[in-house]
């Protein structure tokens, strides 16, 4: 259960004085893992499952207030930090203090200024039922779903959209803090020259930029951004959900309209992912105390960039099914099944299981 704690300064009895929130609350998930490798392993599916988090927020007075967010993540199996991120800046594995950090300006007239360490409007967008259970191929979402530096802005609603444009700056990212997946690897050190054979001519260590949009219409829901990456890869994204009460579906088709390739070397030039096209499909049905889940990813084109015979042309079905033990508590089931997958891309062919308990708190 959430506990408010209300933190008054100095002679804040009188009303010249702005009152201020400390929330504290949580993610606890604990349970055993079948990896593709058929090791089994126990603790937290992702490294977001276990958290704790602090919300500070100092009401301003007609709808207006500051907010300060921080996260720490933690390893379930042995309460240590969680080592699966990376400083942005050093590289070095396990050493922040806090996985997030933001601050947000929000006011009621002109939108959200929102700066720092944080899950941002990509990361946040709510069009992958199965990517919180880890078996969604969305790995780009996560991957480039926070950065450090960044800065964001978020329109108000004019007719159930919100606008939001992004960016991060490339000199606090030299090394990728949200870890290796969807074609990146958290070991790269984008700092350096880039001399893939496999990238565009201008693919170097740059500044993110994003715009995009989120709409809210009744049951339904959709987002749609244009990004440009820290190595310059050019990304769109364009999803939507509608829930229909007995049950609820989700789509989207992600674009990468160019090579995600790295390397200090020519030779190493084949770590990466192709540029292609991935369609992601969901249905999610509730029951009761029970929701399950199925969905399905396809890749167009080969995502291993040393492939063409379409023998990488990945193909990924998951599942899962949940039940509400209580309000914050739930047990859950999640597995997938994939299929011409890449090891490079950081998709391997394989299945996943987990199966576990999670609080909210």
């Amino acid at each position: 259960m959430k506990k408010t704690l209300v933190a008054l300064a100095a002679l804040a009895a009188t009303s010249a004085f702005a009152q201020s929130t400390v929330t504290i609350g949580g993610i606890v998930n604990y349970g055993q893992a079948v990896s593709t490798a058929k090791q089994a392993t126990v603790g937290g599916w992702k490294g977001d499952r276990n958290v704790l988090n602090f919300a500070i927020v100092e009401d301003l007075g007609a709808g207006n207030n500051i907010g300060l967010n921080l996260q720490t993540r933690f390893n379930a199996a042995d309460s240590g930090m969680n080592t699966g991120y990376k400083n942005s800046s050093t590289g070095a594995a396990g050493d922040n203090v806090f996985e997030q950090s933001k601050v947000t300006v929000n006011t009621k007239d002109y939108g959200q200024l929102a700066l720092g360490r944080f899950t941002n409007a990509i990361g946040v967008a709510a069009l992958h039922p199965l990517e919180d259970a880890g078996q969604s191929t969305a790995s780009h979402q996560a991957v480039n779903g926070r950065h450090s530096g960044q800065i964001q802005y978020t329109t108000p609603s004019f007719g159930g959209a919100k606008l939001f444009v992004l960016s991060a700056k490339a000199s606090s990212n030299k090394y990728l803090g949200a870890g290796t997946g969807g074609g990146y690897d958290s070991a790269w050190d984008l700092s350096a020259a880039n001399l893939a054979t496999n990238a565009g001519a201008d693919s170097r260590h740059r500044d993110t930029s994003a715009v995009g949009i989120n709409y809210t219409s009744g049951n339904l829901y959709v987002h749609a951004y244009d990004y440009k990456d820290l190595l310059n890869v050019h990304q769109t994204k364009i999803g939507a959900t509608y829930n229909f009460g007995t049950f609820k579906l989700w789509g989207s088709q992600y674009n990468q309209k160019d090579n995600i390739a790295y390397s200090a070397t020519a030779a190493a030039a084949t770590k990466g992912m192709a540029a292609h096209k991935a369609t992601e499909i969901a249905v999610t049905v509730p029951y009761g105390a029970y929701t399950a889940t199925l969905g399905r990813f396809q890749a167009d084109k080969d995502l291993d960039l040393a492939k063409t015979d379409g023998t990488t042309k990945t193909q990924k079905t998951g599942w899962g099914l949940t039940y509400d033990v209580s309000k914050r508590t739930q047990l859950q089931y999640y597995g997938s099944s994939t299929s011409k997958g890449s090891a490079a891309a950081g998709m391997p062919t394989g299945k996943n299981q987990w199966l576990g308990l999670q609080h909210n708190f």
